[in-house]
């Protein structure tokens, strides 16, 4: 496996409002990623329950086929366990790579590609995020709900917002880190890294 770009300045030793930048980062990533967590345990909860609801009611008439908002709050939970987890995924560096880049980023341009992939990786999550938090506020503003349940569509709009928002704000300490030569992947905070240990 590639080793994730590093220097010999070390995030963990980084003084003043940089170490401060990451700290809030991570903190606030680490939170998205349990919630992200909680909705993955209630996606798999809702499907269980649909199953259970299908089964039983193959043998009791009077019981309904499904649970009337299953999909619906299914792709609530995907959506959010999605946006939610991705800002940790970045950090932890276990985000889906082009292996090719990676095998190029042994060599002196290491550190040169990984500031161009983030800065445009940086317009791209600005861009996401706004996008994201205007659509949030135009159903909050409207009043707007979903049609099968009347579930007030900014609730869940808002959601996707913060892992967006949670995404952007790892990109600019990426594109920052990137700067200052330091070390921009934390394998330790990812789940695969505390599973394989």
């Amino acid at each position: 496996m590639i080793e994730p770009v590093s220097s010999a300045i070390d995030d963990a030793r980084a003084t003043g409002p940089l170490a401060m930048l990451y700290g809030i980062a991570d903190g606030v990533a680490l939170i998205a990623g349990f919630l992200a967590a909680i909705c993955i345990a209630a996606l798999t909860g809702l499907i269980l329950a649909e199953i259970f609801v299908a089964f039983t009611a193959r043998f009791i008439p009077v019981m309904p086929a499904s649970i009337g908002i299953g999909w619906e709050y299914s792709a609530y939970l995907m959506g959010g366990s999605f946006m939610l987890g991705a800002g940790m995924t970045l950090r932890a560096g276990q985000q889906i790579r082009v292996e090719m880049l990676l095998w190029l980023q042994e060599g002196r341009f290491a550190r040169s590609l990984e500031l161009i992939s983030s800065l445009i990786g940086l317009v791209v999550t600005i861009f996401l995020a706004v996008t994201m938090s205007q659509l949030t506020l135009r159903m909050f503003t409207s009043g707007e709900v979903s049609q099968s349940s009347f579930t007030p569509l900014w609730v869940p709009q808002s959601v996707l917002a913060f892992g967006a928002i949670v995404l952007m704000l790892q990109m600019i300490i990426r594109t920052l880190v990137c700067l200052f030569g330091g070390r921009v992947d934390r394998p330790e905070l990812g789940a695969a890294t505390q599973i394989e240990s």
